[in-house]
């Protein structure tokens, strides 16, 4: 689990940038979706406790969410159906220290992703 959050999108590559011999980004992302749906299981499986060791969270837990808000930020429909995940999302959510940044513009805007120096498709928006 530790090396998922560590390095999350190591567990669904390599895969090839297209079929066709060049970038080709409708592919990649329908792979990487793909592969995202195949893990999730995993995931709602072994989330059956408050956190992943026990009922308070430890570092990994930190590591573990930031993975599930990004992928569930880009395919919220592959979380459908997988309660235990969610439920422990919102558990972490829910936790005293970390409400307010959970309920803040920035959060919901989604700026956190990447750092302030990413943008999308190259606008700086």
């Amino acid at each position: 689990m530790t090396s998922v959050c560590y390095n999350p999108y190591n567990g669904f590559g390599p895969f090839p940038a297209s079929e066709i011999g060049k970038f080709d980004h409708e592919f990649l992302k329908t792979r990487f979706a793909q592969r995202v749906s195949e893990r999730i299981p995993k995931f709602e499986k072994s989330l059956t406790k408050p956190f992943l060791i026990g009922d308070k969270p430890c570092y990994v837990d930190f590591l573990l969410y930031e993975v599930l808000d990004h992928l569930k930020s880009f395919l919220p429909q592959t979380f459908e159906g997988y309660e235990n995940v969610l439920a422990y999302m919102k558990r972490f959510e829910e936790l005293p220290n970390l409400r307010d940044w959970f309920e803040s513009d920035k959060y919901k805007g989604g700026s956190y992703i990447n750092a302030p120096m990413a943008v999308w498709n190259g606008k700086n928006e």
